[in-house]
């Protein structure tokens, strides 16, 4: 997928598992390129990033993907199974980007990040989980006909005190995971990449490691042009006086 926005005068666009640009180009034409891939490159003036990122092959029946999952998180899908939750309702494609979005919004705030525009989520492929109406739940999937890319996996948690409730979105997270693999089984692609892992986040990468043990590489390049470094230094520079500005 392709993302193109602009950073006061700057241009600076993303590709996420896209086939590879005429980066030599884009250099000229943008000030900032990123590019998420799964082939390691030696690409002159940018920088890379190595992470490791967890996969689910597709290649075979949603059951034996299913019985892939560990023991704990197959038990928990199995609580959404038959409407055994009252008004829980498992959403696949859904269309309702606004709801999604927002969900994912607040939860990137309680997470301490600042939340990227709707504009960057569009084209994504989602699969959300409503309980009486109201979202609890999303995957927002990056799609390029072939791979489905976790973008993000959000939900109501942080703002739950029941602890009912809390369990059945633990739940229906879960369910979204399954629910997106059997899409991506029907729709003859190759896997699902539940995004880059970060094991200093204990609970986040049992959460994902619960789904499957392969791993593969990713690699995030960077380019930024020097009067778009000066930009991200300033902005640096005036977050950083603000913070000691604080009492």
């Amino acid at each position: 997928m392709i993302f193109k926005k602009n950073v006061l005068w700057f241009k600076t666009i993303r590709y996420v598992l896209e086939p590879w640009p005429d980066w030599e180009k884009f250099k000229k034409n943008y000030a900032a390129i990123y590019l998420v891939s799964y082939e390691k490159k030696d690409l002159p003036g940018f920088s890379v990033k190595i992470k490791e990122t967890p996969i689910i092959y597709l290649n075979k029946k949603i059951e034996e993907v299913f019985s892939s999952f560990n023991e704990t998180t197959r038990n928990e899908i199995r609580r959404t199974f038959d409407d055994k939750i009252p008004g829980l309702k498992i959403v696949v494609n859904d269309q309702n980007l606004s709801a999604n979005y927002q969900l994912s919004k607040i939860f990137e705030y309680q997470q301490g990040r600042v939340p990227e525009k709707i504009a960057m989520y569009r084209g994504c492929r989602l699969f959300a989980a409503y309980l009486n109406g109201e979202i609890i739940s999303s995957v927002i999937c990056y799609d390029n006909n072939q791979i489905l890319r976790a973008k993000a996996i959000c939900s109501k948690r942080l703002l739950i005190k029941d602890k009912e409730t809390y369990k059945i979105i633990s739940y229906a997270t879960r369910r979204l995971i399954y629910e997106a693999c059997q899409w991506g089984i029907k729709n003859n692609y190759q896997w699902i990449d539940l995004g880059s892992i970060n094991f200093a986040k204990e609970n986040l990468a049992q959460f994902k490691l619960s789904f499957t043990k392969d791993l593969i590489q990713e690699y995030t390049y960077t380019y930024k042009s020097q009067w778009f470094e000066l930009l991200a230094s300033g902005v640096f520079l005036k977050k950083a006086i603000k913070k000691l500005l604080k009492f």
